[in-house]
Order: C-alpha cells, then sequence, then structure tokens
C-alpha cells in the first residue's frame, strides 16, 4: 500500500525514531472529519498491522453504522505505533509519541478526534481521568476532542457500554457543525 503524501513525513519520522520496532499505522481517510484514536496497539493489532481489530473492531463498526457514518470515511489510528510486547509502557514512553501523532491528526485535518480509553486520552495530553470527562467536548484549536471508552471495555462492562454509546451519539452533531 502507498503511503499518502501528507503522512509521508510522520511515518518516515517514526521509522527514525523507533528503529527496529514493527510499526503500526493509522488507517482510513486522509481529509477525514474525524480521527478516531485508539489505545495502545495489543498482540492481535500487531498481528493484522491495524490500529483495532477484532470484536472491538465489530463493536466500533456497529456503533458507526447506526450513526450513520461510514467506516471507509474516517481515520483510526493509535496513541503508540507498536506493540510493546515486553512490558507496559511509561507515560514518558507514551509522551515520546505526542508530537508524531499531532502531526498525524494535522495532515488528516479532522474536526473532530475521539479518543478511544485512558491510554488514549493521556497520550493526546489530556491528564484528567477518563471517568470525570468522558463524553464532555474540548475545543483544541483545530479540532474538538470527544474522549470515550474502549469498545473492549464497554464489551466487558455493560455501564460502560451505555457510557460509550451515549457518548459516540454527540459525534453526529459535532459533524454537522460548520467548519
Amino acid at each position: 500500500m502507498a503511503i499518502d503524501p501528507n503522512l509521508k513525513h510522520v511515518h518516515s519520522a517514526l521509522k527514525q525514531k523507533f528503529q527496529g520496532k514493527k510499526l503500526i499505522f493509522g488507517q482510513g481517510l486522509i481529509g477525514s472529519k474525524v480521527v478516531f484514536v485508539n489505545d495502545i496497539p495489543g498482540t492481535a493489532e500487531d498481528g493484522e498491522n491495524k490500529p483495532i481489530t477484532g470484536a472491538s473492531e465489530k463493536y466500533l463498526n456497529k456503533l458507526l453504522r447506526g450513526l450513520g457514518i461510514d467506516k471507509k470515511k474516517v481515520y483510526i489510528t493509535n496513541v503508540v505505533k507498536y506493540f510493546p510486547s515486553n512490558h507496559n509502557l511509561t507515560p514518558k514512553e507514551i509522551k515520546a509519541h505526542l508530537p508524531f501523532l499531532k502531526e498525524e491528526i494535522k495532515s488528516v485535518g479532522p474536526s473532530v478526534v475521539v479518543t478511544l480509553g485512558t491510554a488514549a486520552l493521556n497520550g493526546i495530553g489530556m491528564r484528567q481521568p477518563l471517568d470525570n470527562i468522558h463524553g464532555r467536548i474540548f475545543n483544541l484549536g483545530s479540532y474538538e476532542l470527544l474522549p470515550t471508552f474502549h469498545p473492549a471495555h464497554a464489551l466487558k462492562d455493560d455501564q460502560v457500554k451505555i457510557h460509550l454509546e451515549t457518548d459516540l451519539a454527540k459525534l453526529k452533531t459535532l459533524l454537522k457543525k460548520p467548519a
């Protein structure tokens, strides 16, 4: 697959910074109105070289269909671009990815960024507990931020599932706002 020219410099910088790591790049529509920032990739994402897979991907796609959003018209990425196979990443290691994530978001040019999970929220630079701010909308200059829970968490907890669905329902309204 060819690299989009808008992201070529981001991919190149990531490869240079994280040499020796199998990188998992974002996928989707450049110019999308919405970017989903997923947590740190797991073994399944590493194996399939995709930012989100399995039951989480299926559930997210179902929620998007319910909102009338074509999954082919969104962009999804991870806060960290590789699976950390030997340890849990420290906040400092996650923070090392922030410049790349910011540049990736800027290259896509969304009006809304949705963080899926605590690591994604922290990785984008927000330090508040997700439980306290999920579903709230924050203006971060060039885009609105909508933090919510990761689909995997929602599939294990009915209360979180309700929160995720309620939070994402706001996405439809946000996408209708003029740029």
